[in-house]
């Protein structure tokens, strides 16, 4: 886990300053190991990191966390190019997975990202830097950041968009399944992959309940490879309490954690946690907290938008916890709801046009990159944490977007929705109290929501332009002192 920068510089001028100050935007991330490198090599260092040593017009930079002992400090230097590679590629039992990407990659750049992004299930970003070109890729679900910016005397790529704001660029986002070429003439993009829709499958709930138990079993068990021990953001709905079940059954020692502002409901969380006899650990916190972690929540997630302001303070509060337990991965079941129609507009689209819904399901899927992952896996980067998304998987997504939806949904409107996954627990033996519980989106149900409203209005101002203008002043403040 860490951060990749990456410059070009489009005037042949040195960037190694510009790359320094890139990588001290990137707030807060502390890492096991610094690299710098050109095409022709890497430079590591476990102490002090060494962006302004290596004056060149073309700089490739990464700071490693340690998660698993198989992560090596990066860049390295392979067939005369440089590389990162961000992330973890699922399919890969019985050999490392950094080394699985590099073998992948092979001799040429564009052929290795092409093959990484068409071949591969994982989550990640890969750079490759060459003499005068940068190469770019991500995989199709987008659950690992990359980001691409320019001007006329820069071109660059950073796992946040603080990082390519202290170079002076604007950023773009590379969109997931794509490669990106970076060269002085500027920036081109290449569809490789893409989730598709698949042809809608007509079977029984047992069926489906089958197909959608191996999946998520599978995906459970690739990610808790290796892994002893791991926390999981808890709420006590059906997608956290799966998790929970199937990484408790993939030998990790489990911390669930759930956290809210005093006065949420913690009853939920309390009863699952007992059903499946797992230790829970419960933080309220006071609106003071709420206010107090804004400007860090804002930094993180990089706007300042209400809602995803909102759902970012809890998972700030979840990734602290999970640090203070000594946990380096958090598990989440984001992603569950896009996939198995789990918001009130689905089933509405659902009763009122029929199977007409699995076109907004595939939509929201395609954009759980840019609503979802990126800003949680920046706010567990930004708090050390490996983010883990066992929804997020592509051959669960595959098979999901195929549901009938009549599969998912039902036709009372007072009735649970995502039907196919409250089969699928009712069948691992869950009580009803827990099948049956309706979902509550989490900025409610934490109470963050309402705090922020009171603190904006406390300040005589409606939420966004309160968080507009203090992201405004945040930004302005970060980025002067780098």
């Amino acid at each position: 886990m860490g951060r990749i920068a990456a410059l070009l510089s489009r005037t042949g001028g040195d960037v190694s300053r510009t790359l320094q100050r890139m990588m001290e935007a990137s707030d807060g991330l502390r890492g096991d190991a610094y690299g710098v490198a050109t095409h022709a090599g890497a430079y590591i260092s476990y102490t002090t990191p060494p962006w302004g040593r290596l004056p060149a017009e073309a700089l490739l930079g990464h700071v490693s966390t340690k998660i698993s002992c198989l992560d090596p400090p990066q860049p390295v230097h392979q067939h005369g190019y440089a590389v990162t590679f961000e992330g973890r590629i699922w399919d890969a039992p019985g050999k490392p997975e950094f080394l699985e990407a590099m073998d992948t990659l092979g001799p040429s750049p564009a052929e290795g990202v092409g093959g990484l992004i068409s071949s591969v299930n994982g989550a990640f970003a890969v750079a490759a830097l060459e003499k005068d070109k940068l190469t770019l890729g991500r995989d199709p679900v987008g659950a690992t950041p990359l980001y691409v910016g320019e001007s006329p005397s820069l071109v660059g790529a950073a796992s946040s968009i603080k990082m390519l704001w202290a170079a002076g660029l604007e950023a773009t986002n590379l969109p997931p399944g794509h490669m990106a070429e970076l060269t002085r003439g500027g920036i081109s993009f290449t569809l490789v992959r893409k989730i598709n829709r698949p042809n809608t499958r007509v079977t029984s709930m047992e069926e489906a309940v089958d197909q959608i138990e191996g999946l998520l079993r599978g995906s459970v068990e690739a990610r808790s490879r290796g892994l002893h021990r791991a926390a999981l953001g808890f709420s006590g709905g059906i997608d956290s309490s799966l998790l929970a079940y199937f990484l408790d059954r993939a030998g990790v020692e489990v911390e669930l954690i759930c956290v809210g502002v005093e006065g949420s409901e913690f009853e939920a969380a309390e009863t699952a946690a007992d059903h499946l006899d797992l230790p829970l650990s419960i933080e309220a916190y006071t609106e003071q907290d709420v206010e107090g972690a804004l400007d860090r929540v804002l930094w993180s997630i990089e706007e300042p938008d209400p809602m995803k302001t909102a759902v970012a303070t809890p998972l700030l509060w979840t990734a602290s916890k999970a640090v203070d337990l000594g946990v380096r991965v958090l598990f989440s079941g984001n992603g569950s709801d896009e996939l198995y129609g789990g918001y009130m507009r689905h089933l509405q689209e659902y009763l009122e046009r029929g199977d007409a819904v699995t076109g907004s399901l595939l939509r929201d899927v395609r954009a759980s990159h840019a609503v979802n992952y990126e800003r949680d896996q920046k706010v567990c980067a930004d708090s050390g944490i490996e983010l883990r998304l066992p929804y997020a998987d592509l051959p669960l997504i595959e098979y999901g977007l195929s549901i009938h939806p009549d599969l998912l949904f039902p036709r009372d409107p007072g009735t649970p929705r995502k039907r196919a996954l409250r089969a699928l627990a009712g069948r691992l033996g869950f009580p009803e109290e827990m099948v049956g519980r309706r979902k509550r989106a989490i900025q409610y149900s934490t109470g963050v929501s309402k705090a922020l409203t009171k603190i904006a209005k406390r300040d005589g101002q409606r939420l966004p332009e309160y968080l507009s203008t203090r992201f405004d002043h945040i930004k302005r403040e970060r980025l002067e002192g780098v």
